[in-house]
């Protein structure tokens, strides 16, 4: 039965999470902004169990951002997963890859990431259908709502001085070599260190690293504070003016060209409608039925078969070409082996991120598909 549904503009997320607490609410809190989707499973106030529409929030992601799996490893355990329809957790554990309290310590990150980001929205909708839980089985983490709601008030002091010192993503990191030697750093610091002094920006790393925000800006902030990172210059802009669109101009060009079946345009230009004003009537709706379609022409011409995607130019023309960041990290992963049902398996991005890339570099003739041949 639904009992409570609200708008986090008039009820913010810390103000619904002490009714919850008092209460001692048990059934699924499902979260929603825009095109992003959070669901929490709780049990009289305790918090066992979260899904999220964002990969970095996946357990896998999580599992090789903290250096348990590679992205070998999660490729082949996702391959067992469909074949047993056993969850990811439990194929982990019976074929040896990661300990029982691993997978237990990751989940109950994973349930705290997905609530503490919902914490900064000023805007979306909830509802909580209340019912009791399926009984927990032995992989399962239980975190209670109170401690999520502590955490939350840290990260928003934290995220004030992060912001300070890293302003942008888009900004590649100055590292000092001798205060890095002198810190010693090992495991995720050292990997990201490696990526720095590669010249990747802040968002590039975060993506190879598997990492959520948080988590990257924290290690972040310690290495600055210990003087071994500092922001460098973000790229400068190529000097043309921002086109300013308002959200209904932009919805109405959308769908326009969803009625000429231009799946692409019409789902772009619906993100920025949502982007730029969530609550405009109709949009998240339509966002929604553009992502549908263009999903719908992509799976069938990159997934059904799969394709492998071939890079068409040489190492160093791929280098001098102006990609985002997540196309950058996909097209690395591009080599001519993968096919592309495997790079949406093992990257932190949405499957309709992946297969939207892998069209542009094949429209561009920067990789070349082919068949996957059994």
């Amino acid at each position: 039965m639904r009992a409570l549904m609200g708008s986090f503009h008039l009820l913010p997320l810390s103000e619904l999470c002490e009714l919850l607490i008092r209460r001692g609410a048990s059934g699924t809190l499902s979260c929603e902004r825009g095109s992003v989707k959070k669901s929490m499973v709780l049990a009289q106030g305790v918090a066992v169990g979260a899904a999220s529409n964002d990969p970095r929030e996946y357990l896998g992601q999580l599992l090789i951002n903290f250096g348990h799996i590679d992205e070998e490893q999660l490729a082949k355990a996702f391959e067992t997963q469909q074949e047993t329809k056993v969850k990811l957790g439990r194929v982990l554990t019976m074929v040896g890859l990661v300990r029982p309290e691993v997978i237990r310590e990751t989940l109950a990150l994973k349930i705290r990431e997905t609530l503490l980001d919902v914490f900064q929205w000023d805007s979306g909708y909830f509802t909580l259908d209340e019912a009791e839980p399926p009984a927990p089985e032995e992989l399962d983490a239980a975190v209670p709502l109170g401690e999520i709601a502590r955490e939350a008030e840290f990260r928003s002091t934290a995220w004030s001085a992060f912001r300070a010192s890293f302003p942008t993503g888009a900004a590649t990191l100055v590292v000092n070599d001798e205060a890095a030697e002198g810190a010693g750093a090992r495991g995720l610091d050292a990997r990201l260190l490696a990526l720095a002094r590669e010249g990747k920006t802040i968002d590039e790393i975060g993506l190879a690293l598997h990492a959520p925000d948080f988590h990257l800006y924290q290690r972040l902030y310690a290495l600055h504070r210990q003087g071994v990172v500092t922001a460098g210059a973000p790229p400068s802009s190529d000097g043309m003016p921002a086109i300013a669109l308002d959200a209904s101009d932009l919805l109405r060009r959308a769908r326009e060209a969803l009625g000429a079946r231009k799946t692409l345009e019409a789902e772009e230009l619906a993100a920025r409608a949502v982007d730029l004003a969530p609550a405009t009537e109709g949009a998240t709706e339509l966002l929604k039925v553009a992502r549908q379609a263009l999903s719908a022409e992509l799976r069938a011409l990159l997934l059904v078969p799969p394709r492998i995607p071939v890079p068409r130019l040489p190492p160093h023309e791929i280098g001098r070409l102006r990609l985002s960041s997540a196309e950058k990290y996909l097209l690395v992963r591009c080599d001519g082996v993968r096919d592309v049902s495997h790079l949406v398996r093992v990257a932190p991005l949405t499957e309709l991120e992946v297969l939207k890339a892998i069209r542009r570099f094949a429209d561009a003739r920067i990789v070349e598909l082919k068949p996957l041949r059994g």
